[in-house]
């Protein structure tokens, strides 16, 4: 077999998508309003006043599923009822399992580090954007390379020509 054919082959057995339907997926990940929107959750739950964004940014292990909030968390978020309902439903939309934006970040670089001076890597699920687009729910985790990290799930908003976050502790580890 050839190499084209090889490759094919590779891509629909590990997408299940042919070649041009898995070359046309990656646009999101760069796509300007997603990096906006990760750039402003990034900056909100660094506790940053201007807008940062991470230098070792790696695939998530993780997926945002809203419609599997518990009640309780799901009051948190403050949100209106119809719009956790318009995300919950945009959630398989918008789902991409190990994403990996791609992203001309603007701001300043920022290394995190933990509390003992580690490095930490950072990583984003795939955003959820409502069905008018002002609207998005990502959440952003932050690892070193041992067992330690945590993530903060967070509500970005447009207000007009940029995007502000509010994020809420989502997980510890």
């Amino acid at each position: 077999m050839n190499m084209v054919v090889k490759y094919a082959l590779a891509t629909i057995l590990l997408t299940g998508l042919a070649p041009s339907m898995a070359s046309a997926r990656p646009v999101f990940p760069a796509a300007p309003r997603t990096c906006d929107v990760l750039g402003a959750a990034y900056t909100a739950a660094s506790s940053s006043k201007v807008p940062i964004y991470p230098v070792d940014v790696r695939p998530s292990w993780r997926s945002l599923e809203p419609g599997k909030f518990v009640p309780s968390f799901k009051a948190q978020l403050a949100l209106k009822a119809s719009e956790f309902d318009n995300l919950v439903a945009q959630e398989r939309v918008y789902r991409i399992d190990q994403f990996q934006p791609r992203c001309g970040w603007s701001g300043t670089a920022s290394h995190r580090v933990d509390d003992e001076g580690h490095p930490m890597f950072t990583s984003f699920t795939s955003p959820i954007f409502s069905t008018d687009g002002r609207l998005a729910l990502v959440e952003v985790s932050f690892q070193d390379n041992g067992r330690f990290g945590y993530g903060s799930l967070c509500i970005v908003r447009s207000t007009g020509n940029r995007w502000l976050a509010r994020c809420l502790p989502s997980w510890i580890a």
